[in-house]
């Protein structure tokens, strides 16, 4: 299977850099894993489209080929980010805007889209400080990365795997979060 991880934190002695290292390491070498990280390589977040520059040609975006060319190889896609006041990081939301494109990731319908990455699936992991409590009544970016943007364009299933109080959690409990990871790492499907 060709898996596709997509990093997003700017510091390299993170937590979630800690996940990164670990999906990376668990993953069965059977598996062809390739990582972008959006930070390290200084991904443009911004997207432009103007008059010599139609939202509609986007997919034909030759700053942005690499990674298209990059997703269709996959199979499988894994995000790895924090959740920042109920948001993903911008770099990340950028990357999304400007690489799941209409003509690439989906096109319109009569009524709703057509997603064009049928037969991927997702595993995206976020972490953030708030309690678990509170996951039945937030809609945070995890599930809006699952719900709204890559079940519509045709990525199922995705698996979200949230991590909590990361921030306040003892290196025992950051420790059991890593097993965890490892764990559905290592039965990757």
């Amino acid at each position: 299977m060709n898996i596709l991880i997509i990093y997003t934190h700017p510091d390299c002695k993170s937590f979630n850099h800690e996940i990164l290292k670990q999906v990376e390491n668990s993953i069965p070498s059977v598996h062809k894993v390739k990582t972008i990280d959006l930070y390290k390589e200084n991904f443009d977040p911004v997207l432009n489209f103007d008059e010599e520059n139609k939202r509609r040609d986007l997919s034909k975006n030759p700053e942005t080929s690499k990674y298209r060319d990059m997703i269709t190889e996959a199979d499988k896609l894994i995000f790895i980010f924090p959740i920042w006041w109920s948001g993903m990081p911008a770099v990340l939301k950028g990357f999304i805007d400007r690489v799941f494109v209409s003509g690439f990731a989906y096109s319109y319908k009569k009524i709703g889209l057509e997603g064009h990455l049928k037969g991927k699936s997702a595993w995206i992991i976020t972490t953030m400080n708030a309690p678990s409590v509170i996951l039945p009544f937030s809609n945070d970016y995890g599930k809006v990365l699952k719900n709204q943007i890559l079940k519509q364009c045709g990525i199922k299933p995705a698996k979200l795997t949230t991590l909590t109080q990361v921030e306040s959690a003892t290196q025992e409990k950051r420790n059991l979060y890593l097993q965890k990871i490892s764990s559905i790492a290592k039965n990757i499907s």
